[in-house]
């Protein structure tokens, strides 16, 4: 009480109440519930959400945000559950390297940023072909090796989603190699090279016609003129460097993987590849022509 009479109250404690440590099961007016660690009323380390939708969220949080590795699922009518990604989490969005599950039946397991594939990654697609290489804002961009259902592959720059640049395209079954530049999917300029015609599952009957220009080397120069400015390009970056290590190390695990041939007409342990590890670096140089 002070001189005049009146009562003074100093408030002791000025935090809300909030929730700390585990907690069995929460469960939200809204619907959905969560299970796990809490830190000032938010989900922090370890716990698991299920969302009104039935999405379910098993893994680390940070400070109220899925962050750190984790796996999201959804439960189905009949109880069982739907594999949708697992992987890292970096402030609620998939940041890091991690695998995703679609619902046509693909699957891809790479790089991601911000939600979207980004960096090294490799898909496995419905159809039976299956993509290998960089990405970037969720679309093929850069280097990479596309392989075919029905056998046949291609190797080189892709940009957009689509083959953009020099690249090498394997006629597998013809035994035919053909290579030149591409332009959103469509060849522009190539040369086409009989290389394993003995070695293909059925080789081309066209016979190899003589050579009967007088100058071929210009007139191959001409030919490729156009696209010139295409072509004067360093011959190996760093991101290509990177590229290529991480398609040696998964060529294995494509031949692992179920999804790579489930529809396709041919076996990839069957059918012979030949090397192409440094052809990237043996492809046409202008400057020799």
């Amino acid at each position: 009480m002070d001189k005049h009479g009146y009562r003074v109250c100093e408030y002791k404690n000025r935090l809300q109440a909030q929730s700390n440590g585990w907690r069995s099961t929460f469960y939200y007016p809204g619907g959905g519930n969560y299970r796990g660690y809490w830190l000032k009323s938010q989900h922090h380390r370890f716990g698991v959400k299920e969302s009104k939708r039935h999405l379910i969220y098993d893994g680390q949080w940070c400070e109220g945000k899925r962050h750190g590795w984790g796996m999201m699922r959804r439960r189905l009518s009949d109880g069982t559950m739907e594999r949708i990604y697992a992987g890292q989490w970096q402030n609620d969005k998939k940041s890091g390297e991690g695998k995703q599950f679609y619902a046509d039946g693909s699957i891809y397991y790479g790089w991601w940023r911000a939600n979207r594939r980004h960096g090294l990654g490799i898909q496995w697609f419905s159809t039976g072909n299956i993509y290998l290489g960089e990405w970037q804002v969720d679309m093929a961009h850069g280097l990479g090796v596309w392989f075919y259902a029905n056998g046949n592959r291609y190797e080189g720059y892709f940009a957009r989603g689509f083959k953009n640049g020099e690249g090498t395209f394997y006629h597998m079954h013809s035994g035919q190699i053909q290579k030149g530049i591409w332009q959103d999917d469509v060849c522009k300029v190539s040369m086409m090279q009989d290389e394993f015609r003995q070695q293909a599952q059925k080789p081309t009957s066209y016979p190899i016609p003589a050579l009967r220009l007088a100058c071929p080397k210009e007139f191959v120069k001409k030919l490729f003129a156009e696209y010139w400015l295409c072509t004067n390009t360093a011959t190996k970056s760093h991101e290509e460097i990177n590229c290529l290590k991480f398609v040696e190390k998964f060529c294995y695990h494509i031949k692992l993987e179920p999804k790579a041939i489930s529809q396709s007409k041919f076996i990839l342990d069957d059918l012979y590849f030949p090397c192409t590890c440094k052809l990237h670096e043996k492809l046409i140089s202008l400057r020799e022509l």
